[in-house]
């Protein structure tokens, strides 16, 4: 019974800790504008450089997996994670913009 109490009050506060996304989720409005994607123009000279950028830090990307799993060092790799969580950011939305131009292209 003495167990009950203790870890009843750690349930209540761990339900605590997601109340902001509960409340998120509580008031979404699907009838509400989202964030649209920006979409390229669809000149083949932006297109071209949009693309030319993506393929650039996806060999940055792989050249940095690469150097990760090859680097013993924890330090050295946990620098290594911080650049490659870099690129990621730079990359994922150019991605979705080549991929919002292709699909506007079709």
């Amino acid at each position: 019974m003495k167990l009950i109490f203790p870890i009843a009050a750690a349930l209540m506060l761990a339900g605590c800790s997601t109340v902001s996304t509960v409340r998120d989720a509580w008031d979404w409005d699907p009838t509400a504008s989202q964030q649209r994607i920006r979409v390229v123009s669809s000149s083949p000279a932006q297109l071209a450089a949009l693309n030319d950028r993506v393929a650039q830090l996806q060999i940055q990307r792989n050249d940095l997996r690469t150097r990760i799993s090859a680097e013993p060092d924890i330090l050295t790799r946990q620098r290594l994670y911080a650049d490659l969580h870099r690129v990621g950011q730079q990359l994922s939305p150019l991605e979705r913009e080549l991929l919002a131009a292709a699909a506007v292209r079709r």
